[in-house]
């Protein structure tokens, strides 16, 4: 009771007199830290929401861009096949404007999966009028030949195939031969019996002589590679690379 006279006086008298204006003014100083410590968790639970806030749409906006920059190289991976498959295109259009035969354009499908067997199906058969043995070229060389026909594909025998042979001619002075697959590589053929002092070198372009009349005379089959000649032996072993790309090519020719 008597603190609260006491209060009553005090209030009275600052209220008439403004003797407690000095005292109100020290205390303000004094409360001053109190109000700073108390902002404090409030000021840091701002600052940490904001930085979480921003490492959140970074996050947001890295993965975005990951997304963004990932189409864009899918849609370049797009542009360079496209790019690549027609100069493709345009060089079988060339090689077939500089032959006199007919040519009807196949596409390969599939490759056959007997590990001793070169051969592929492509998306032409007796509907089309494919016929057994027709010669097949790709922008570069001979392919092979039709060995197998349905009604929509056939399969074609790889000139490598070591059950297949060509006759050929070196088109730098018109010696004959005969050129076989291997059963060892895709990209390897053999020149046979040829004689060690025959005029042939590294280097020297084979096409197809027409002899057998199962291909066209002047198409390239391939390049030789590498001659053994062995005084012991009487013919040399000679390597021929085809010019064809047997193991890229999908574009190809049917020679009719």
């Amino acid at each position: 009771m008597v603190l609260v006279v006491i209060s009553l006086i005090l209030m009275f008298a600052d209220s008439r007199f403004g003797y407690m204006s000095q005292v109100r003014f020290y205390a303000s100083y004094s409360v001053t830290p109190i109000h700073y410590l108390s902002e404090i968790p409030q000021s840091l639970s701002n600052q940490v929401t904001a930085i979480l806030k921003s490492r959140s749409e970074l996050q947001e906006e890295n993965l975005q861009l990951q997304e963004e920059l990932l189409l864009q190289q899918y849609q370049l991976q797009k542009i360079d096949h496209l790019t690549a498959e027609n100069e493709r295109l345009n060089e079988l259009l060339n090689s077939s404007a500089i032959v006199d035969d007919i040519v009807v354009r196949a596409q390969l499908v599939s490759e056959s999966p007997d590990p001793f067997r070169k051969q592929v199906l492509i998306n032409k058969g007796s509907i089309h009028g494919v016929y057994d043995g027709q010669p097949v070229l790709d922008a570069d060389g001979l392919f092979g030949q039709v060995v197998s026909i349905e009604p929509y594909y056939s399969w074609v025998q790889l000139i490598t195939d070591p059950q297949h042979s060509t006759p050929v001619q070196v088109n730098r002075n018109g010696i004959r031969a005969v050129v076989s697959g291997t059963q060892s590589s895709l990209h390897e053929m053999v020149m046979n019996n040829m004689t060690g002092n025959a005029d042939i070198e590294v280097g020297d372009m084979l096409v197809t002589s027409g002899l057998g009349q199962r291909f066209p005379a002047g198409y390239k089959v391939g390049v030789i590679t590498r001659i053994v000649r062995d005084p012991g032996q009487p013919f040399a072993r000679v390597s021929v690379a085809p010019t064809a790309q047997l193991d890229s090519s999908r574009n190809l020719l049917l020679v009719f």
